[in-house]
């Protein structure tokens, strides 16, 4: 079972919900009601055995204090470091701290611009909060959010919601009266801004929509009804959309999940307990929204799962369109696809995200005697999850007008595949031939963004920065260690294609800040790859077994063993040779360089950590404009886990 860093480094647990003027600020507190406590999941953590490596030697360069304390992520100065595991892409960190910023303190660091004097709100809004507009564009706004938001995670029943809004411009119901009501419309108004701005690239005013909402917040009770869940959700769903949120996501997810297991919505409770189909069928949609976000944010964060598959009835809602599902206990048998054939697509993908979770991202080595059987070959397991993942992308649902969230599904398909393929605490040194195909998932993932680039389709989520930025290092990683992926593609193509991904993380730049920081280094990066593919283009060597690829591990007597993944060690011996970037690459890396070149015999930590840990990665930022590293890094998490300003 999932243990990939089974704390959370936190240094308080407020939410702060302010509004742009003092009189609108809300302290969700451990003084204020119950639901704004952030809540530990019901379930004990357990724990699975993760399969067992063969010793493995310590890389010098990736042993610094930093590197004892993996996933460690300072965002702030009066904080304490943040966890960020394994699956997240943690070596986006290693990137942009490089090993060789300790080696050469002389580095200048340049002052960014300072932050704003004035206090940073939960919502940066133009305009502060706005009325409902008219009742066409607001039918506009939500048709928008169900096209593309519900559909994903259907969090709201449309024509419940429908008829809801309906209510509110008849003035049947007000603020006052209804807040649930209220805190629903504008927030579906604010995600609804939110896609159509990124789709026009027009400024709409979707935060405003958020700061109405907002406004209701403290008078609903989002851990005792359903209705007040949706609302925690579209929250949550709206701070993965907006840069411009200073909400942890984090906490908002496990303030979701204590709903769930509060309102028993994780326990099949069907018509036979006397509930309505409407009711069954939205209490199981909403559980599986819970799950896939939890899924979701784990995976990004590196985090363990926090609500687990065996507390669970993993029991599929229905496929009943919406349209469908009010006033009637039975459904029209044949109903065409629609909306919910693909969230229900999506909710199976979550299940195989678990299982990855489960097994590939576990780090302790001696399985409980409580806990699931182990994986016994986690080769034979990785192929079977290749051939699930095969299965579900062909069964993708093909729907007329459902480009986008089919292009959602294939993008998912593939970002998950490249997380199986890539290296982990389960298999930490894929053979080459698994490289290729994660070279191949990578690349999918950049071509199916630029489609969606391209036909202002694209929706510039915390989800799109993060998943094009681990593409385009997985793809730099794989051509690194398999230097035969450059030779066999036409370096016209692989620059098209890296182009196409710096593009899409520029568009992603104008809405989310560390996706600008990291298409900057990456343009660096990728400049110095192309430079080291046409050196190797005209070159011939022999490219090492798969045998002796595949296996970094060396003789237990020469070695200094790891107990387990994320454990540092004492190092004894002098600093390896370090290659510099155009140059000690022409030659694919091998155990026999790397034993070669120095006096003590090592072997990198993990393969991600080892190859952003180089040398290679550091130099050409001598020259860029990013020399404050931490900085950098920061941007990316500070935009999912951000820093709460001091309203004193």
């Amino acid at each position: 079972m999932e243990l990939d860093g089974d704390e959370t480094f936190a240094r308080d647990s407020t939410i702060r919900v302010n509004s742009a003027s003092p009189e609108d600020s809300l302290n969700l507190t451990g003084s204020q009601p119950p639901q704004a406590q952030p809540l530990q999941p019901s379930e004990p953590v357990q724990a699975t055995q993760a399969i067992r490596s063969g010793p493995r030697l310590v890389d010098p360069i990736a042993s610094s204090t930093l590197s004892h304390e993996i996933g460690m992520v300072s965002l702030g100065s009066s904080q304490d470091p943040k966890y960020i595991g394994p699956s997240s892409g943690y070596f986006l960190a290693r990137l942009m701290l490089t090993s060789n910023r300790q080696d050469d303190q002389s580095w200048p660091i340049k002052t960014g611009v300072s932050n704003p004097s004035i206090p940073t709100a939960l919502v940066e809004a133009m305009h502060g909060p706005m009325t409902l507009p008219s009742r066409h564009h607001a039918k506009q706004l939500a048709d928008n959010y169900f096209d593309v938001i519900n559909c994903q995670f259907p969090v709201l029943h449309q024509p419940s919601f429908m008829a809801l809004m309906d209510q509110m411009y008849e003035n049947r119901i007000d603020v006052e009266s209804a807040p649930t009501a209220a805190f629903q419309v504008f927030m579906v108004l604010a995600l609804g801004s939110t896609v159509l701005s990124r789709r026009v690239r027009a400024r709409l005013p979707g935060e405003s929509y958020c700061l109405s909402a907002m406004q209701s917040f403290d008078r609903i009770s989002i851990d005792s009804s359903i209705p007040g869940l949706q609302c925690l959700l579209l929250l949550t769903i709206f701070t993965m959309h907006s840069s411009n949120m200073r909400l942890n996501v984090w906490y908002l997810n496990y303030q979701c999940i204590a709903a769930v297991l509060d309102l028993g919505l994780q326990r099949d409770i069907n018509t036979n307990a006397g509930i309505s189909l409407l009711e069954q069928e939205m209490r199981t949609r909403i559980f599986w929204v819970v799950f896939t976000l939890d899924r979701m944010i784990a995976t990004m964060m590196g985090r363990p799962i926090g609500l687990r598959d065996e507390a669970c009835d993993l029991r599929l809602p229905q496929h009943i369109e919406d349209a469908s599902l009010q006033g009637s206990l039975q459904p029209p048998a044949n109903q065409p696809q629609g909306h919910m054939a693909f969230s229900i697509h999506l909710f199976r993908l979550a299940k195989l995200n678990s299982e990855f979770k489960y097994v590939a991202n576990s780090i302790v080595r001696d399985t409980p005697r409580y806990a699931y059987p182990a994986v016994i070959d986690i080769n034979e397991w990785q192929q079977g999850m290749l051939e699930q993942l095969d299965e579900w992308y062909s069964q993708i649902p093909n729907t007329p007008d459902s480009d986008y969230i089919r292009t959602i599904c294939q993008i998912r398909c593939y970002g998950l595949r490249m997380l199986v393929l890539r290296p982990s605490p389960a298999i930490p040194n894929p053979s080459p031939e698994i490289l290729k195909k994660c070279f191949k998932a990578a690349l999918e993932v950049i071509r199916l963004f630029d489609q969606l680039y391209k036909k202002n389709l694209l929706i510039h989520t915390w989800n799109t920065c993060h998943s094009a930025v681990l593409s385009i290092i997985t793809m730099l990683y794989c051509l690194k260690m398999v230097p035969e992926i450059a030779k066999q593609t036409a370096l016209d193509a692989l620059m098209s294609d890296f182009s196409a991904g710096l593009g899409v993380l520029a568009a992603t730049g104008e809405h989310w800040s560390g996706a600008k920081r990291c298409r900057d280094i990456l343009d660096d990066m990728i400049r110095a790859t192309i430079r080291w593919v046409k050196d190797i283009s005209s070159q011939t060597f022999d490219v090492e077994p798969p045998a002796q690829r595949r296996s970094l591990r060396l003789d237990p007597a020469h070695s200094h063993t790891m107990s387990s993944y994320n454990e540092g060690a004492s190092l004894v011996g002098a600093e390896p040779h370090r290659l510099n970037f155009s140059e000690g690459f022409a030659q694919p890396l091998s155990l026999s360089s790397a034993t070669e070149s120095g006096s003590e015999i090592f072997l990198h930590q993990d393969p991600f950590e080892s190859f952003l840990a180089n040398t290679a990665f550091g130099d050409p930022m001598h020259t860029g404009d990013n020399a404050n590293l931490d900085s950098i890094m920061r941007g990316l998490f500070d935009d999912f886990i951000p820093t709460y300003p001091s309203f004193t």
